[in-house]
């Protein structure tokens, strides 16, 4: 069933067409993830489903094959190529609604098709819970010493002859700072609530007042927030303005032997001042993600006894994904009875967003 021109313009118009085609763009491994409970398919009369594998298109490519197909409805994941921005500029340009069942869209969905009307919604705030108890288990080991634990039991001494070693602290009452303050930070902020923690944050264009609603201290700038801070967890988007906005400089404000933890962006952070300040034995640190992933076997941030590392495991959990591919079937089907959708991707979001 071919898409007509009457039917693409009546869509553009805000009323939902008699015949939709959605494409679901991703590979066999990311259906498996987030379709394994519940296999893709929208049982929808007046809907046709095809499925276009993305290990086998590219950035050059994936133009071709979308105009060869013409979905109205286009689903995507993280090995979607880049979309192409000219294509939305086509008077047959056929796509309305791009819904992603990852958080991030900002690198396949070009910002100008979001401006001429096309409908875009992610994962929303499903992922920050994860991201969130990830990073104050990072905290929590850190202040703990965990990366040191395994030394100090294969030399087989006493509590008493580790603690010189291993300075544990604990959590309650540290001043905790959060560089950005979306729905990761405002999860932490609450996690953090129990134990007492003085947590302030900075986020360019975030106003105060949010912050105080979930009792943070805003801060003026990324320097006096990395003054008063003896814990700072970088959970800031990737924009123009963050890039490699974390300096050795700002680094070396957080007092000695305080933690520094990431779990937004590797780019944010200058990665060479970390691996310096970890063998000076100035701070403590934990990273989540990285400039270059997966991070590299010779890559010197392994094997630094200052330094905790995960492998960008912060996000969705096993038991999550699932969850993700559901709520975007929910939003499908929310589309195809021409309701509102949850977790749309609007202007002020993508740009802001990674």
């Amino acid at each position: 069933m071919e898409v007509s021109d009457a039917t693409i313009k009546t869509h553009r118009n805000g009323v939902s067409p008699v015949a939709q085609h959605v494409v679901l763009a991703m590979t066999e491994d990311e259906k498996g993830l987030f379709f394994r409970n519940s296999p893709f398919g929208l049982k929808h009369s007046a809907v046709r489903e095809s499925w276009l594998d993305t290990s086998l298109v590219d950035a050059e490519t994936i133009e071709d094959a979308l105009k060869t197909m013409k979905p109205t409805i286009l689903v995507t994941a993280w090995s979607c190529p880049r979309l192409p921005e000219a294509w939305g500029q086509e008077p047959d340009f056929p796509i309305r609604y791009v819904c992603s069942v990852t958080g991030s869209v900002k690198p396949r969905v070009p910002r100008s098709w979001i401006e001429d009307g096309v409908i875009v919604t992610n994962w929303g705030a499903m992922a920050s819970t994860a991201v969130a108890e990830h990073a104050f288990l990072m905290v929590l080991a850190l202040l703990r010493s965990l990366p040191l634990w395994e030394d100090c039991m294969a030399d087989e001494t006493s509590m008493f002859e580790m603690m010189p070693r291993l300075r544990t602290r604990v959590l309650r009452g540290k001043r905790v700072g959060l560089h950005g303050f979306g729905a990761v930070a405002r999860e932490l902020a609450a996690i953090l609530r129990p134990f007492h923690a003085d947590v302030a944050a900075y986020s360019h264009g975030v106003p105060h007042a949010m912050m105080e609603e979930f009792g943070v201290t805003p801060c003026l700038d990324l320097r006096s927030l990395f003054a008063r801070s003896e814990i700072l967890i970088e959970c800031e988007g990737l924009n123009e303005r963050s890039l490699n906005s974390v300096t050795e400089e700002l680094l070396r404000l957080l007092p000695q032997d305080g933690v520094f933890v990431n779990v937004g962006r590797g780019a944010v952070v200058d990665e060479s001042a970390l691996i310096k300040l970890a063998a000076e034995g100035r701070l403590r640190i934990g990273l989540d993600v990285f400039r270059h992933e997966p991070l590299p076997a010779g890559s010197p941030l392994r094997g630094q006894p200052g330094i905790l590392l995960s492998p960008h495991v912060a996000g969705p959990t096993w038991e999550t994904y699932p969850h993700c591919g559901q709520e975007a079937m929910r939003n499908l089907q929310r589309y195809l009875r021409g309701e509102k959708v949850e977790n749309r991707v609007t202007l002020e979001v993508y740009d802001r967003a990674t």
